[in-house]
């Protein structure tokens, strides 16, 4: 009933200061960019659902070399469920993890309205946070068949976190 609280908060940023690794499925990359003041937009939050929308849907998107994307083809499904797209700073610490295509339509099945404000997006971001990171991503890795394809993504993350307190993945 109501959540970790700000107690909750306060030990959970703490924590992730101190090299801990917070790892946020699809909307829950909110929660960790205000409550740990990440300098990360998320591009369709306030959009009107005439002008974006992706329900359930399979989306191809582009994979980094990064750690966290270890067996991981260049290219990949994952299943967006009113998934957040995010955007960074130019001059911004973290790493993409996984981008939308710059152009083109990358869906795969399903429905897509807007997928403009896909292009050159980010699907997933490890951004650092003192001597941790948030991994986001912007979608559900564990969920129902998408595991078969990025399951591993939820566990090497978990993974490089507790490798590198430093940062490695840092550019």
């Amino acid at each position: 009933v109501g959540g970790i609280g700000e107690a909750g908060v306060r030990e959970l940023v703490e924590f992730v200061r101190a090299g801990g690794t917070l790892v946020c499925l699809n909307g829950s990359g909110a929660f960790a960019i205000e409550q740990f003041d990440l300098e990360v937009e998320n591009v369709v939050g306030e959009l009107a659902r005439d002008e974006f929308f992706a329900g359930i849907s399979i989306l191809e998107v582009e994979t980094s070399e990064h750690p966290v994307m270890a067996g991981m083809p260049e290219r990949a499904a994952i299943t967006s469920s009113r998934s957040p797209v995010w955007r960074l700073p130019e001059d911004s610490d973290a790493s993409v993890l996984m981008s939308y295509p710059a152009n083109g339509v990358p869906l795969l099945s399903g429905y897509l309205l807007g997928e403009k404000h896909l292009h050159g997006n980010a699907a997933a971001l490890s951004v650092p946070h003192g001597d941790g990171r948030v991994v986001m991503f912007g979608f559900r890795p564990q969920w129902r068949g998408q595991p078969f394809g990025t399951f591993k993504v939820l566990f090497n993350a978990l993974l490089v976190g507790g490798l590198d307190a430093a940062g490695s993945d840092r550019p």
